[in-house]
């Protein structure tokens, strides 16, 4: 068992993680466009997307794709992210649907709210 310990840490799988990479870059509250980073690999993994101002080496990044990598261990204090291995790049639209729901909610919501103000007006000149 101690052998085996010894190879894990020496051939650096302890050093390595997972990660993904949001399909769109996100504007932070000083005004950077950075992109969203989620560590681990796991669909059930509920972890929240998190800002990354930094760089990327041996990745090339195209917005309107989420990307999932296996690179070395991510340390937040570090500018750049060395990518190892990109494991796949998924275009299904999912981001771009839950943005557009969005979007069309907000609208809907605005749209009630101009009613709303617009009836309490009429009522209040009868």
């Amino acid at each position: 068992m101690a052998a085996l310990t010894c190879l894990c840490s020496i051939s650096g799988i302890n050093s390595q993680e997972f990660m993904k990479v949001s399909a769109e870059k996100v504007l932070t509250e000083d005004n950077q466009r950075c992109y969203q980073i989620r560590r681990g690999y796991s669909r059930k993994d509920k972890t929240q997307w998190e800002p990354f101002c930094g760089g990327f080496r041996n990745f090339y990044y195209e917005s309107g794709y989420e990307y999932t990598m296996h690179v070395e261990k991510y340390d937040p204090t570090l500018d750049t992210i060395v990518v190892i291995k990109t494991i796949g790049r998924d275009n299904s639209d999912s981001y771009r649907k839950q943005q557009e729901m969005k979007r069309k909610a907000a609208e809907a919501r605005a749209a009630k709210a101009a009613r709303d103000q617009e009836n309490g007006a009429a009522t209040k000149k009868k």
